[in-house]
């Protein structure tokens, strides 16, 4: 019994997720609700999956080959694992990337000089530490 309850939610899961996006879509909901609900359906399904797989469910795909279910919406934003208001911000990744390393270029260099006054390391440091952590959550 507890084996098909589990699959029913994640069955609702997934049916609620595609309902959502096709609202989305149609414009019914807000870009505010859609995020906030699309991101909780998110965690549920990831808790549901979590829930079922075992020999005869491997994943999402098995499952929904196995009760055929026909979710073309709610797969996309499972496989994506975000609400499609949130952006991919894989265009700014590369430019921080070398702005990290040419702020650590720049201290190695006054490190191998010698200069190791706070007043002169310790800015490009405080500058080196934000833009490191200001991409984490």
């Amino acid at each position: 019994r507890c084996r098909f309850d589990n699959m029913a939610e994640l069955f609702a899961v997934v049916k609620t997720l595609q309902a959502l996006e096709k609202a989305y879509i149609k414009d019914c909901v807000s870009p505010n609700e859609y995020t906030a609900a699309c991101s909780r359906l998110l965690v549920q399904f990831k808790a549901a999956l979590k829930q079922v797989q075992g020999s005869e469910i491997s994943s999402i795909d098995d499952f929904c080959r196995k009760f055929r279910l026909d979710c073309p919406l709610a797969m996309e934003r499972i496989k994506e694992d975000r609400p499609i208001t949130i952006k991919d911000d894989k265009g700014n990744l590369n430019r921080c990337i070398a702005d990290i390393v040419s702020l650590f270029i720049t201290v190695m260099d006054k490190l191998r000089l010698e200069i190791r006054a706070m007043d002169e390391v310790g800015p490009i440091v405080q500058l080196w530490w934000l833009h490191h952590h200001q991409h984490l959550p």
